[in-house]
């Protein structure tokens, strides 16, 4: 008798333990997404831990010096201790397309206890990055431009495949469907801030998950006369990942176009990409007046 129980506890276990691995394995992806082809993202950089390489957020490239990304994952950063992968699908602590970071600029008024208020920060490279066709900077929104609601877009992360899963090494991608502010208020039973945006599927189970932090939701070309635009940052989402009925919120990039042309204005180098910014269709490049 107590052998045959020692045989039905292994037996429940291992039913156990391959149900729990199905439920995280959530089809292997971002949270349910594909494979990002090469190249499709070029603009899409591994926001890394200098000491390790250890991806810890997305972040994406705004010119040849100048990175878009989340204020929470640098605000208690110094330079040195990031770095950032570049022009690859494929992160590896060992990769060659490295880049050091000379400066943060997170958002003067992000507050991390309302809701990630402002959570929008952009890094200064020491060295500018060369453009080919896996290095490209992202399009800006116009300021204050509206995404309709139901609008598709996608996002495209390196984060974890489910909560409590794994980092993916493979550039990941998923199309989600951008809810209205006053029902992603109604879902998130909380009004959020004008200044940010939601995406998700109303079933859930696609979606932003750890690690994806600080990276681009675009729209993609074919609504953007060919080119793809970063509507917004993803910020933060109620846990597990990609639980119903909460969409992901993301920090919406067209309310702080005005500051991040600013910031890049006030920070000139001799490389005159790094003061030109994609903004719609056109590039800006504005340099400060003389002193």
């Amino acid at each position: 008798m107590y052998q045959l129980g020692i045989i039905l506890c292994f037996f429940f276990f291992f039913l156990l333990k391959c149900s729990t691995s199905l439920d995280l394995q959530q089809d292997g992806k971002i949270v349910n997404g594909t494979v990002a082809a090469n190249g499709e993202f070029p603009y899409a950089v591994s926001l890394r831990r200098s000491k390790t390489g250890h991806h810890s957020c997305g972040a994406t490239l705004l010119n040849s010096r100048w990175l878009m990304t989340a204020a929470h994952c640098v605000r208690r950063a110094k330079p040195e201790d990031l770095n950032v992968q570049y022009g690859s699908n494929l992160i590896a602590r060992n990769a060659t397309q490295i880049a050091q970071v000379n400066a943060i600029h997170v958002h003067p008024e992000y507050d991390p206890k309302n809701k990630h208020f402002n959570d929008i920060a952009l890094l200064q490279l020491t060295e500018s990055v060369s453009f080919n066709d896996a290095v490209q900077p992202v399009h800006l929104p116009d300021p204050l431009q509206q995404t309709l609601s139901n609008s598709s877009a996608v996002l495209a992360g390196w984060g974890l495949n489910a909560t409590g899963g794994s980092v993916q090494k493979q550039l990941m991608k998923v199309e989600l469907q951008v809810f209205s502010d006053s029902e992603c208020s109604d879902r998130h039973q909380v009004q959020l801030h004008s200044s940010q945006i939601c995406a998700g599927v109303p079933e859930g189970g696609k979606g932003q998950c750890s690690g994806d932090s600080g990276g681009p939701l675009l729209i993609g070309g074919k609504e953007r006369n060919g080119s793809d635009t970063q509507i917004g940052i993803v910020s933060w989402s109620v846990k597990p990942c990609t639980r119903p009925p909460y969409p992901g919120v993301f920090t919406e990039v067209s309310a702080y176009v005005d500051w991040i042309v600013q910031t890049v204005a006030s920070h000139p180098t001799q490389d005159p990409l790094s003061s030109q910014l994609w903004i719609g269709q056109l590039i800006v490049a504005r340099t400060p007046p003389p002193l």
